[in-house]
């Protein structure tokens, strides 16, 4: 189901309009967070590239002189220390691509993994998205994948609907109210389904 279809579903339901809207505006900033993530990630690898290059540079210049065994010594050692110090900047560049590219991967898995719980209608996408998001892992190709039950792997998608799967208080009524459905059970119902979501949510 596309999202469009969610939405058509949502509006139709009681609340519908402000749920619509509720949930375009959750996945708007999940999808934001995502992209500054990539954001982040470009400029970590670009600014790599460049001290990776100067390093480089200083290496081969320190390299000659090195191997001439005569000149300034002062220079020689101020080449030296300009080496040692690009070393640590480099060091420290490779650990903030390496953290952006972690925190990139993760809010895409979570815009990802809500996305897919907003395509099957999940009463509060966000919040299931942060149980399942743990269970996802990176294939060889870089795309995302979990462990099924069956030893099988899944994508997200169905990563989300096995989740959902059996938990019919995660998912939203779309129906509308009065269509004979019979959903309105008594306060035990309700109470029955609260505790669920608590537990779900560790609360």
């Amino acid at each position: 189901m596309d999202l469009k279809d969610v939405f058509k579903a949502l509006e139709a339901s009681e609340n519908g309009s402000a749920m619509v809207e509720a949930v375009k505006t959750e996945l708007a900033a999940i999808r934001k967070e995502a992209a500054d993530a990539r954001v982040g990630k470009n400029k970590a690898e670009t600014d790599l590239a460049a001290l990776t290059q100067k390093h480089g540079e200083l290496e081969t210049k320190l390299a000659e002189m090195e191997k001439k065994g005569a000149g300034d010594q002062t220079e020689l050692q101020k080449v030296q220390s300009q080496v040692s110090e690009l070393s640590k900047k480099l060091e420290a560049s490779e650990e903030a691509r390496r953290e952006a590219d972690a925190k990139r991967i993760q809010a895409d898995i979570m815009a990802q993994t809500v996305d897919a719980l907003t395509k099957s209608n999940a009463v509060d996408p966000q919040e299931f998205a942060k149980l399942i998001v743990p269970s996802i892992t990176i294939n060889a190709d870089g795309g995302y994948e979990y462990a099924k039950a069956d030893g099988t792997k899944g994508s997200i998608a169905d990563c989300a609907a096995d989740w959902l799967s059996g938990k019919a208080w995660a998912v939203k009524d779309t129906q509308k109210p009065g269509s004979g459905t019979g959903t309105g059970g008594g306060s035990g119902d309700n109470n029955t389904v609260q505790a669920q979501f608590e537990q779900a949510l560790g609360l």
